[in-house]
């Protein structure tokens, strides 16, 4: 039951999620808001932004450095928000984001920068 009850809300990582700060856009059809990336992983972002992010279920860009990625509004609280991409990105454009090479595998946690 407590596998069940972890995977509901997301601890069943494929990807690692890695720690980094990056300033982004976050556009979405009814705005454009400013803010930072939290952290990443191919499938996933959580970002904090000025506003209050679109509400859950929304398609939106994230953009960021050089890159684009179109993804989903998964989950929000106050400012911050869980972004799912719609394609994972691939693991050159992770690396290049976070600033290493980062080894493949399931993640055994978080790594902070």
């Amino acid at each position: 039951m407590t596998a069940n009850f972890l995977r509901s809300f997301g601890n069943d990582r494929h990807h690692r999620r890695l720690e980094v700060t990056r300033q982004l856009i976050l556009i979405s059809v009814t705005s454009r808001i400013e803010g930072v990336m939290q952290d990443l992983s191919r499938s996933g972002a959580r970002v904090s932004l000025r506003e209050t992010p679109p509400r859950r279920g929304r398609d939106v860009l994230l953009r960021y450095g050089p890159h684009e990625i179109f993804g989903q509004v998964v989950w929000c609280s106050g400012t911050e928000a869980g972004i799912e991409f719609h394609t994972p990105i691939s693991a050159e454009e992770l690396a290049e984001t976070v600033g290493y090479d980062v080894p493949e595998g399931r993640p055994a946690g978080r790594m902070v920068l």
